[in-house]
């Protein structure tokens, strides 16, 4: 009988013992966040649980990468599951759903968001959220396509329904344009507005990235430096997902890398990225590609910031949302 009330106090010990130990590297990441890099709690929270959900791994290791690229093959009709303060219709463009967010009958402006999330995986619940504050604190209607994800597709079926969206847009549109993107919407959003300079279609009003992907291939040697402190990302699996979405495309097309397309046409972009993300050097470079083009452009620096921090529920999206409004009003 004695040995057998020893268990259950040594298994509580050792359990104290790993809270404890979890307590204080939470406080030293903490301490650093805060000293460092100026963090919020929430910011700080946000970092930890991505290196704490294993989320990285799905880009970091190849047999959890190849495993997630075949569970995203013949993935579920995407539905809208997220409550929404605004309006929310739908309609059918070439065989996808593209919903539109409302707060009035007369909107300021039209914002077609291109949702990120590496083009396998569907728009999330920080996505909506974004969108419906800019319908209800912008007066805008955002447009946001469902659009056809890899490995089951590639880039061209999606250019062909933003192109059909765009196109109403602009028969119909009596306010600005805003064409918005993050991560990998950003680098579609980049990508299909240099198309719109090959085939002749006007440029948006704005051009509004968040952390946009610019190259599939991963090819800037200066990635490799902040790989290791990007909580989400790594280089092996973005260039595998690139693969897939690229299809017969070589990876340095501007249609799926538009850091190697024609930025001359583009005009009055805004960009965000953070320092703590591994595509901080490619956002960087392209924005010095604008300057060099005497392109109206502004680049907003997340100071310890990981990747499309606007979207998170945390004070520096606040914050970063102000700028995103700034930019669309101005």
């Amino acid at each position: 009988m004695t040995e057998q009330k020893r268990k259950p106090k040594k298994g509580l010990k050792n359990l104290a013992i790993v809270l404890a130990i979890l307590i204080v590297i939470f406080a030293g990441f903490t301490l650093v966040s805060h000293a460092v890099y100026h963090r919020s709690d929430m910011a700080t929270l946000v970092e930890l649980y991505f290196r704490a959900s294993g989320t990285k791994k799905k880009f970091a290791d190849p047999e959890e990468c190849d495993d997630y690229i075949e569970l995203r093959r013949n993935a579920e009709e995407y539905t809208l599951t997220t409550k929404l303060k605004s309006e929310v219709a739908e309609e059918t463009v070439n065989g996808s759903t593209v919903y539109r967010l409302t707060n009035t009958e007369k909107p300021d402006y039209l914002i077609l968001y291109l949702h990120g999330g590496a083009y396998i995986n569907d728009a999330s619940v920080y996505h909506w959220k974004l969108c419906d504050r800019m319908a209800q604190d912008l007066n805008a209607e955002v447009i946001l396509p469902i659009y056809p994800l890899t490995p089951d597709h590639i880039w061209d079926e999606t250019f062909s329904l933003v192109t059909a969206v765009y196109e109403d847009l602009l028969e119909t549109a009596e306010v600005p344009i805003v064409i918005m993107g993050d991560s990998a919407g950003g680098g579609l959003a980049v990508a299909f507005c240099e198309y719109l300079g090959e085939i002749g279609l006007p440029q948006p009003d704005k051009l509004i990235l968040i952390s946009p992907w610019m190259d599939i291939s991963m090819s800037n040697p200066e990635a490799a430096d902040y790989e290791k402190a990007d909580p989400m990302l790594s280089a092996y699996g973005l260039v595998e997902m690139g693969k897939c979405w690229a299809g017969e495309l070589p990876l340095d097309d501007y249609r799926v890398s538009p850091i190697f397309g024609d930025v001359s046409m583009l005009r009055n972009v805004t960009l965000f990225v953070g320092t703590r993300e591994i595509f901080y050097p490619d956002v960087t470079a392209f924005y010095e590609m604008l300057r060099a083009q005497g392109i109206d452009a502004e680049l907003i620096i997340g100071e310890g910031m990981n990747h499309v921090y606007p979207l998170y529920p945390i004070s520096e999206a606040d914050e970063a949302f102000y700028q995103i409004a700034a930019a669309i009003r101005g």
